[in-house]
């Protein structure tokens, strides 16, 4: 009679590959962004010692609140893949870790998307309800902390519409705030190439800014809403938090970039819109500079264009002949 193995009377361990095995591979993801985040916020204290108080708090909170939620997913993967290995009634039970980790993913989302709504209040009155529609919207994120603060995994499954319904609304605002930025955009075409290409620039790095977010909590909203009983959808929040602050970062460090480009196209064309310089003033183009804000041609009527040109006259006289030739030519200053 063959020995019977004692492991054959134990219960099924059930599987880990769409709970903790997704959101360990989403652990080992998000350190990489974080190692991103880190770099970037380095770049900026480097770069830009002369900005204002609110927006280095900003970015301190950003990577206090980033380390934060790194830590605790790291917490989260040892507790019950290391300290509880081979304990099946440990995954039943929620650890303090995995939920506060709800909140840290709320306020680094609410803190990034607050950056951007503050850009949006700043290009003009005519787009603060869009604003006040998105404060509003962030109210959700209650929901979100709400839903997580669960004793147990199973009462994680009652209120899986409530996570949906945060992720949801994340998808909404950045969609709210990528499309009124691009239209501030197309509406500041003045006609000039050189202008209208540094413009279609501008629209493609908004886009690219929000693109990964959105496609993070886009999946997010379909797993929560597909899936509730399994962590997937958590994978790719910790994902899409981390895409959230390296977004923020980077919108921060290209102003001088961008700021550069615009002064070398204003100084290599011979047109300038004198209306637009007159309206502007310096506190104005500073706080455009500082948020990265895209700025509204106001409806006051059409901008006087200077073109300034030098006319160069060229006389070349062949050798020998007495004949002369005139060559008029235009060097644009």
């Amino acid at each position: 009679m063959a020995p019977t193995n004692p492991l054959d009377f134990l219960p099924p361990v059930p599987s880990l590959d769409n709970s903790f095995g997704a959101f360990l591979l989403a652990t080992f993801l998000g350190l990489m962004l974080y190692g991103l985040t880190l770099h970037q916020s380095y770049r900026y204290y480097r770069l830009f010692r002369e900005d204002i108080k609110l927006i280095k708090t900003i970015v301190f909170s950003t990577v206090v609140l980033e380390t934060i939620h790194i830590v605790l997913c790291m917490h989260i993967c040892y507790y019950y893949l290391v300290t509880n290995y081979f304990n099946p009634l440990a995954l039943l039970d929620g650890v303090w870790s995995i939920r506060i980790l709800p909140i840290s993913t709320a306020l680094v989302i609410l803190l990034s998307e607050g950056f951007f709504v503050r850009r949006v209040y700043l290009i003009g009155a005519r787009y603060r309800p869009v604003v006040l529609v998105i404060v509003i919207s962030k109210a959700s994120w209650s929901a979100s902390v709400e839903a997580f603060i669960r004793p147990t995994f199973a009462d994680f499954d009652n209120v899986a519409w409530m996570t949906s319904a945060a992720f949801g609304a994340a998808v909404v605002i950045d969609l709210l705030l990528t499309g009124t930025l691009i239209i501030t955009l197309h509406k500041s075409r003045t006609g000039f190439k050189r202008t209208d290409s540094l413009i279609d620039v501008l629209i493609i790095y908004t886009i690219n800014t929000g693109l990964l977010t959105g496609i993070f909590s886009v999946l997010s909203l379909i797993f929560a809403l597909v899936s509730p009983d399994n962590l997937i959808y958590s994978a790719f929040n910790i994902i899409a938090t981390k895409c959230y602050a390296n977004s923020l970062l980077a919108v921060l460090n290209s102003r001088k970039m961008l700021a550069d480009k615009i002064q070398e196209d204003c100084f290599n064309s011979g047109s300038f819109v004198m209306s637009s310089l007159q309206r502007t003033t310096i506190a104005q183009r500073n706080a455009a500079e500082r948020w990265n804000v895209p700025q509204l041609p106001e409806n006051t009527g059409t901008g006087t264009i200077l073109d300034i040109k030098i006319q160069k006259d060229v006389n070349v006289i062949t050798q020998g002949d007495g004949d002369s030739v005139n060559t008029d030519g235009l060097e644009p200053k």
